[in-house]
């Protein structure tokens, strides 16, 4: 897909129209389909991009190739060390990693996939124990006796992993939550940012508003705002178990009221956190709400069953791909 965009060439002055592809790209020796960005100058022919177009290449590329060999995104790398305690430089000693290895990788480098399964097994405390005595040297009595005690005294399961397997179900990292890890806190101030924004609004309305934000910023950065999964169902995509997520966050209210001489419900809440949010999560929240705020419920449904999505979806019962994306058309 190409379309002229609002912009001058920084080549000749001239137009400029943006192009929307797919290419196949390699990492570490394999191969991936990712989606692209670029700008065309009209009078060269010369390609161009910005930071924006080319992290939503990585981020698809490196997501791909994460779920493919079983390793880690940087959220996940990151809930393990503080799970635990511990500082950079201890776990990467812990690990036998470089002094920087740990920190790097927390910031979204792709770790080996030996260094990725080495994160992964380090989850297990009695793994993790065997580790540090393994490099005890590494550290004086004082030190390998305040981690150890560091890393058994850990719980088992977070209270928010808990939270999150209850609601959520599988939350691996995957195409179909757009390769976001889910955060419970994130997930709640989107819906609040929605409900508050609105004044008050219908789970109806507000699990599209919900569907077309994160697949709006996956289109533009490779990667979902909440980490949520989708499905086409008869009224249009929704977050799986939306009634559940929506009754347990605190702060929001349902209230019953008239429409359309039936009983419905309506959630209302007193604000959000923006401070949830990246600048680019929330530059993506305002930019949809622009859009859906104009429509009623009614009209807003109507318009995601003439998304291509939801036509190819809703017979399926599956979870839509965040791949889809590219495909809207509202947004």
């Amino acid at each position: 897909m190409e379309q002229y965009v609002d912009m001058k060439s920084p080549f000749t002055g001239g137009r400029v129209k943006e192009v929307f592809t797919t290419e196949v790209q390699e990492f570490r020796k394999e191969n991936y389909t990712v989606h692209a960005r670029y700008y065309v100058c009209e009078d060269t022919g010369e390609k161009f991009t910005t930071t924006e177009q080319d992290e939503l290449a990585f981020n698809e590329l490196y997501g791909q190739y994460r779920v493919r060999h079983g390793i880690p995104f940087p959220e996940e790398i990151k809930a393990t060390r503080e799970r635990y305690g511990l500082s950079l430089a201890a776990i990467s000693k812990i690990l036998g990693f470089g002094i920087n290895q740990y920190a790097n990788y927390e910031n979204g480098q792709v770790p080996s996939e030996s260094n990725g399964k080495m994160i992964l097994a380090a989850r297990d405390k009695n793994f993790m124990v065997s580790l540090l005595d393994s490099s005890r040297e590494q550290f004086t009595e004082a030190e390998y006796a305040k981690i150890r005690n560091s890393i058994l005294s850990a719980p088992e399961e977070s209270t928010s992993d808990k939270q999150t397997a209850l609601f959520y179900s599988d939350t691996q990292c995957s195409v179909y939550n757009g390769f976001g890890s889910l955060n419970t806190n994130k997930v709640a101030n989107m819906v609040k940012f929605f409900i508050h924004k609105e004044g008050s609004v219908f789970p109806t309305k507000l699990n599209k508003e919900m569907f077309y934000a994160d697949f709006a910023h996956y289109r533009k950065h490779g990667r979902s705002i909440s980490g949520l999964r989708y499905k086409a169902i008869k009224y249009g995509p929704v977050p799986y178990h939306y009634d559940t997520i929506y009754d347990n966050i605190d702060g929001v209210e349902k209230n019953i009221v008239i429409s359309h001489n039936s009983e419905s419900t309506c959630l209302a809440c007193d604000g959000y956190d923006p401070k949830t949010f990246s600048t680019d999560e929330l530059a993506t929240l305002e930019s949809v709400f622009a859009v859906t705020h104009e429509l009623t419920t009614e009209q807003i449904v109507d318009k995601s069953h003439e998304e291509p999505v939801w036509a190819n979806y809703n017979s399926q019962g599956g979870f839509i791909p965040y791949s889809e994306a590219f495909n809207l058309i509202l947004l």
